[in-house]
């Protein structure tokens, strides 16, 4: 079981459609991350099934700056212009949601832990990131690559 551990939402200036299209594609993931995380990591290989789910992205990189890490990133849940759900072979759970306002879309990201261990997800997050102001950030940068 899944358990959420940050959640955070921004307003972006265009259709469900547009913004879903968008983020669904894993290198735009990749993206959004701090330029700062970006430096020790890279997107290795990306394999996008015609139905979304089952698509898979494959990153490396250091954890910490010391510790080499591989992560794989599969889709689990895909409901097009409504939900995108990709969940790492460590434990970390990737959540997307779209949702259409009045002017555009409401993009809302959640990260969270699905592990056998309970308190393992809580450590690696505390140590791991930033939590909010990391998935605050990684919005922005998906809000602003949308609307350019």
């Amino acid at each position: 079981m899944t358990k959420e551990l940050h959640t955070r939402s921004t307003h972006v200036d265009a259709p469900v459609e547009k913004v879903f299209d968008y983020v669904k594609d894993p290198h735009h993931f990749f993206e959004a991350f701090d330029e700062e995380w970006r430096r020790h990591m890279a997107i290795v290989d990306v394999h996008m099934t015609p139905e979304g789910v089952g698509t898979t992205a494959r990153l490396m990189g250091r954890m910490f700056l010391v510790f080499h890490m591989e992560w794989t990133l599969t889709r689990e849940e895909y409901v097009p212009n409504e939900r995108i759900v990709d969940k790492a072979n460590t434990g970390g759970v990737w959540s997307f949601t779209f949702a259409p306002d009045e002017t555009g879309t409401m993009l809302t990201g959640s990260f969270g832990w699905d592990s056998k261990v309970p308190i393992v997800g809580e450590v690696m997050d505390r140590f791991g990131w930033n939590g909010d102001s990391d998935l605050d950030l990684m919005l922005a940068n998906l809000k602003k690559a949308i609307e350019t």
